[in-house]
């Protein structure tokens, strides 16, 4: 199944999967469409153009009305250095503007390549800039990444773009930084709810929308044709193929203890992603015991990287915590390395006194993280290593994670606090190390709200708290 664009609503992938169907979309046909509508709302927000357009054709002429601002020795702030992102810094430098970006995930050396600063706080590049442009994911993690309280922090007069997803900005709090002037004007191409119903935003002078049209070129539509119908062709003769969003070999052809093996794997790239912190530049994944001595399974699909199965599901475990397209078994490598992640996998025959594991190593800008797994006898995955923690924890849930000090009363806090909001515990993970620090996950039954997070970060001896969900 080719769809010739980005969006998959339309596909039921899994039952797709199930029957053994590739799913493939066109992600990279539309970049240069998405690129220059954002220049182009850019400009309209900058000029007023299309408020002196429609003020025109009524009859008036009103030119003191329109006083815009010049983008040439301003500063762009980009959130999200991806192939969009990237291809809008290249065009704004070409204006004369310094650009200035916030990648979590991208290393500095693409940055530097286009002559991109990049900044490590998002704070920072709101400090900094005079127009603000997204091109992220919907995540959790960017979701309202855009608040009053960032709003607050940005230049007073600041140009907001978003083309990338609804969501990202807050809309009702954007409203009243345009109403209240300390944002300029702002560029929609995306909402919350599309199509918006009664959007407030709309109803501003200085906001300059357009219905999701990111995509809308007739070159745009020809590229994405074009890619699918390549993709398409190479697939049913069994050449090497990119962008299908399903497996690219039968899970079904792993014995039953690998398929253990293998949802295991990808519970530990998740959890990894969620608690290793910094851009990720090397994974590793370590493969240890007899069990892992031949090929997992014979793959029934072309892929151009000889991963393993268990690298590949570590890999989408991982990066599809954070990443914007659909990430999938087959496309993970791909992602993996246009972020400049470098992947090894390794076998042996013991680590750390274990017979059969498996280790899922990162190392970021900000240092390395080792987390490793088995599979008992009760066919359950355990996660049994967390950096110099020893664990015995099955990976499923939301969690509670917490590294503390070793002092008496600090974990009873923790559960005077998860009690009073009625959140239910239902298991915990201790462990202790000689340096005297302890590390918990504590499985709950429901979701951790911010504020109550906040006020477990603030007992005393708490080194860091945050919420985990595998």
């Amino acid at each position: 199944i080719g769809r010739a664009g980005v969006g998959l609503d339309n596909i039921d992938i899994e039952a797709a999967s199930k029957k053994g169907i590739i799913v493939m979309n066109a992600p990279t046909g539309n970049t240069l469409a998405a690129t220059e509508l954002t220049m182009g709302i850019m400009l309209a927000a900058a000029r007023k153009i299309p408020l002196a357009n429609e003020s025109l054709k009524a009859g008036n002429w009103d030119r003191k009305r329109f006083m815009g601002i010049e983008l040439y020795n301003k500063t762009l702030g980009i959130v999200g250095l991806g192939r969009i992102g990237t291809n809008v810094a290249i065009r704004a430098k070409s204006f004369g503007m310094r650009v200035i970006a916030y990648d979590p995930y991208i290393k500095k050396s693409k940055a530097d390549s286009v002559g991109v600063s990049l900044y490590e706080s998002l704070e920072h590049l709101l400090n900094e800039s005079d127009v603000i442009s997204f091109h992220t994911p919907l995540t959790p993690e960017t979701r309202n990444m855009i608040t009053k309280k960032e709003l607050e922090l940005a230049k007073h007069g600041v140009i907001l773009v978003n083309c990338a997803r609804g969501g990202i900005v807050n809309e009702n709090d954007l409203y009243e930084a345009l109403k209240s002037g300390k944002v300029f004007a702002a560029g929609v191409d995306v909402f919350e709810q599309e199509p918006p119903q009664a959007a407030k935003l709309l109803e501003l002078e200085n906001v300059f929308a357009t219905p999701h049209i990111g995509a809308n070129t007739m070159e745009g539509q020809e590229a994405v044709a074009v890619i699918i119908a390549e993709q398409v062709h190479n697939a049913l003769h069994g050449k090497p193929y990119q962008n299908a969003v399903n497996i690219p070999f039968m899970k079904s052809a792993l014995t039953e203890k690998m398929r253990l093996y293998f949802d295991l794997a990808e519970k530990l790239g998740k959890l990894a992603a969620q608690m290793a912190p910094g851009r990720a530049e090397e994974i590793k994944i370590v493969m240890v015991g007899k069990n892992f001595e031949e090929d997992l399974c014979e793959r029934k699909f072309d892929v151009p990287f000889s991963y393993q199965p268990l690298t590949i599901a570590a890999l989408k475990g991982f990066l599809a915590v954070t990443h914007k397209e659909t990430v999938s078994f087959i496309n993970a490598p791909y992602l993996a390395k246009d972020r400049n992640i470098s992947v090894e996998e390794s076998k042996t025959d013991q680590l750390d006194k274990y017979n059969d594991l498996i280790a899922f190593i990162v190392r970021t800008d900000k240092g390395e993280n080792t987390f490793a797994g088995t599979v008992f006898a009760d066919n359950v995955g355990r996660v049994m290593l967390y950096n110099r923690f020893r664990l015995d924890m099955v990976p499923e849930g939301t969690f509670l994670h917490f590294r503390i000090f070793d002092r008496p009363g600090i974990i009873g806090r923790i559960g005077t606090i998860l009690g009073d909001n009625s959140i239910n515990i239902a298991g915990l993970e201790l462990s202790r190390h000689k340096t005297g620090e302890e590390a918990g996950f504590v499985s709950v039954d429901s979701p951790i709200p911010e504020s109550i997070l906040e006020s477990i970060r603030a007992i005393d001896g708490m080194i860091e708290a945050k919420v985990i969900v595998l």
